[in-house]
């Protein structure tokens, strides 16, 4: 091999490219890119961490490493998308996010940051929670009838057949209200 053969593996180790496209539906998410020269490839493996996982929109920068040296075998790193990056952290902060701009900001002073521009849901073993700028929902799922739901309207808490709602209009309920001590004061 010459040397000017071995310079030109040696470049073609590492590349950078533009996604176009990717595929998230078999065993490894999959990317077409465009490459120098505009040399365009396809179903190209996305590596991406432990724990995280991500849909990168089209026109993201691709770290390209050719594995082993083969330019037929090649993986891409993580995809960047510049224009939709999260910044102005602070150091020793971490984050998920999306494009819509809703996001898990983890603080280094142990504080957590939720920002949805929709809702959030917490599903847990029996428990569902639910938060939307509409109402907001706790139920059981093994109980079905276990459950609060709060809204503009009303507020309403449920177990079995018995009820109890809190409107404008005043309090309505399935049986008479008892008052008297609060049977479960660590609730």
């Amino acid at each position: 091999m010459t040397d000017r053969e071995t310079a030109h593996q040696i470049r073609g180790l590492v590349s950078r490219g533009v996604m176009t496209a990717a595929n998230d539906e078999g065993e490894t998410q999959t990317a077409d890119v465009t490459m120098w020269a505009g040399i365009d490839r396809t179903g190209i493996e996305v590596i991406q961490p432990f724990g995280v996982a991500s849909v990168a929109p089209a026109g993201g920068t691709v770290v390209l490493l050719a594995v082993g040296g083969d330019q037929g075998d090649l993986v891409a790193l993580p995809v960047g998308s510049p224009a939709f990056r999260l910044g102005k952290l602070g150091v020793g902060d971490s984050a998920l996010y999306s494009l819509d701009g809703s996001r898990v900001v983890c603080h280094a002073d142990g504080s957590i940051e939720v920002m949805a521009t929709r809702a959030v849901t917490v599903k847990v073993p029996s428990v569902e929670a639910e938060i939307s700028s509409e109402r907001w929902r706790v139920r059981r799922t093994d109980e079905k009838e276990a459950r609060i739901v709060a809204d503009s309207q009303h507020l309403k808490m449920r177990r079995g057949a018995h009820w109890i709602a809190i409107t404008d209009d005043g309090i309505r309920s399935s049986a008479a209200i008892t008052v008297g001590a609060d049977p479960h004061p660590d609730v």
